[in-house]
């Protein structure tokens, strides 16, 4: 063999061998990121949880849980099962709740929402259907209620939820209730569908990939490195092809602020039909947040608030545009809750969206206040 050709081969072996290991070690950071960024680690205020017995227990939990989906016709994902000391799930994605009694005479609310009604910074006991089962207990009425909340979703999933419920339960319901705000505000700043669930682009991505089998680099995107590389480019600019999120024209979060108003508007329409089919009552409940309302905020509440306006730039921007629109939005069955927690200079949120045992309180409180208590 030449001595030409032969350094080019070594020199050419080497260059590979270089490529695949940085590919390698660039896929394995890419990998531990991926894993230990899953469960978003933002130190809650100490307040919080510092003294509470189920505390190391809930953590723990929340970290085997949080990614443990099932795949669920129509709505997507839910919870997959667990049996904790702090967190349980059962077979169909239901956290377990707490002071409810479901014999078949009892008085029956379920109730629909995100992950702060399912209960994320908050064991089952404390979770918001945990604690309004409580108030009616506590005010010698045994009720059964259910929490249908699972984090990520939005409205649409949430009455279609109702809808597959209403049609396999044997007992209807006789309230039902909506707990929403952050999750539909944000869903524009995410995605430029309208009217699609969280991780809409993401999701079908990955399902039209897995009809391509032929030839191709599908399967890079697959890769932990793939996926990172598109988890920063949609911090920078989301998901919506030339659109910078971080510097939104105001006319750009009026648009998106509209759309969240618009859908959530028909599906009160579209749940009310249904409450005057099957004879029960609804009520929606807009959820505070650390992105809108005139909280007094401690320090650390200031820290979680100053986290997610980094993480995604502009989006709390048109959380607040959102929240203004409903701020004016006037139905008997309708409570804005954005300015439940004025005034109030304790520690009440795990991070912007989540709310901690004493918020949940107090929210439930409100709840049980303008409620419906039956016969």
């Amino acid at each position: 063999m030449p001595i030409p050709l032969k350094n080019f081969l070594v020199r050419f072996c080497v260059c590979v061998t270089i490529l695949v290991a940085l590919l390698v070690f660039g896929e394995g950071i890419c990998y531990l990121d991926q894993k230990y960024t899953a469960v978003v680690e933002i130190t809650p205020p100490p307040s919080i949880y510092q003294g509470q017995p189920w505390t190391e227990s809930y953590r723990r939990e929340w970290k085997e849980t949080i990614n443990r989906l099932q795949y669920q016709s129509y709505v997507i994902w839910r919870r997959a099962p667990f049996s904790g000391l702090t967190i349980n799930v059962d077979n169909s994605g239901i956290r377990k709740t707490y002071y409810s009694s479901c014999d078949t005479q009892n008085y029956t609310i379920w109730i629909f929402g995100n992950s702060s009604l399912w209960g994320t910074g908050v064991p089952d006991w404390s979770t918001i259907p945990s604690l309004l089962a409580k108030k009616y207990e506590d005010a010698g009425r045994k009720v059964c209620v259910k929490n249908f909340g699972e984090k990520g979703w939005v409205s649409t999933q949430e009455l279609i939820e109702l809808m597959l419920s209403l049609k396999q339960a044997a007992k209807k319901p006789d309230l039902v209730i909506f707990y929403d705000g952050v999750t539909d505000s944000y869903l524009p700043y995410q995605s430029n569908v309208p009217d699609a669930h969280f991780n809409f682009l993401q999701t079908k991505n990955e399902f039209e990939s897995l009809g391509n089998n032929g030839a191709s680099l599908e399967y890079l995107k697959r890769t932990n490195t793939y996926r990172t590389l598109m988890e920063l480019r949609s911090m920078l600019v989301g998901t919506g092809a030339g659109i910078d999120r971080a510097h939104l024209t105001p006319q750009q979060r009026n648009s998106m602020a509209e759309i969240t108003y618009d859908n959530y508007l028909k599906n009160i329409r579209l749940a009310d039909l249904l409450a005057q089919s099957y004879g029960f009552h609804c009520a929606f409940f807009w959820q505070p947040t650390l992105l809108a309302g005139h909280k007094l905020l401690t320090p650390d509440e200031i820290r979680l608030r100053q986290s997610e306006l980094s993480d995604h730039p502009g989006g709390d921007a048109v959380v607040q545009t959102t929240y203004n629109l409903f701020e004016n939005y006037r139905k008997e069955d309708f409570f804005d809750l954005a300015n439940i927690f004025d005034k109030n200079t304790d520690a009440l949120f795990v991070d912007f969206s989540h709310t901690g045992p004493a918020g949940n309180q107090i929210i439930a409180d409100k709840m049980f206040s303008v409620l419906p208590h039956g016969n």
